[in-house]
């Protein structure tokens, strides 16, 4: 299982050419929880948004992510703009979890994913600044995927648990 802050920030590398393609901006996310791609920095004013497909990663390395082609780097089209990013557009980071019972769990500070499939798996959540300090923040995990409302993440209360990290 990965963070997604262990991705964002990674050179994105050609693996025949060894040629740094760019860096990932964020990670992009459907409704359904999967991970669809990352997103790279635009690069200037006025370039377009461009992202890397899951399925066309070769890797997400400790160091790089790997990929075999150029052509693996698409056009961020409109339909993908509405997905969610952990960083940019719809965003997950600062987004409260609250359970169906109106129980408030706390902000999204990180997510963790299953770098194999790309499934959401868990958010690393934050119930303030001293209270990160005193107790640490905790993991989320939830065995049914939560709602990603406009506002706020809703979580069932079937099958739910959370943990220290």
């Amino acid at each position: 299982m990965r963070r997604s802050q262990d991705v964002i920030g990674l050179p994105v590398i050609h693996v025949k050419t060894g040629k740094r393609l760019g860096t990932v901006r964020d990670l992009l996310f459907d409704r359904e929880q999967r991970m669809i791609g990352v997103l790279l920095e635009n690069g200037g004013w006025v370039r377009k948004g461009r992202y890397i497909p899951f399925e066309r990663i070769g890797s997400l390395g400790a160091d790089a992510v790997i990929v075999d082609s150029e052509e693996d780097i698409r056009p961020l089209e409109d339909g993908q703009r509405g997905c969610y990013g952990f960083l940019t557009g719809r965003k997950l980071k600062g987004r409260s979890i609250v359970m169906t019972n109106g129980r408030d769990l706390g902000m999204v500070e990180d997510v963790y994913f299953l770098e194999d499939v790309g499934t959401l798996m868990g958010y690393e959540l934050s119930e303030g600044f001293i209270s990160d300090l005193t107790e640490g923040r905790k993991v989320f995990r939830p065995e049914i995927p939560l709602t990603w409302g406009e506002d706020v993440l809703i979580a069932s209360m079937d099958g739910t648990s959370a943990q220290d990290v």
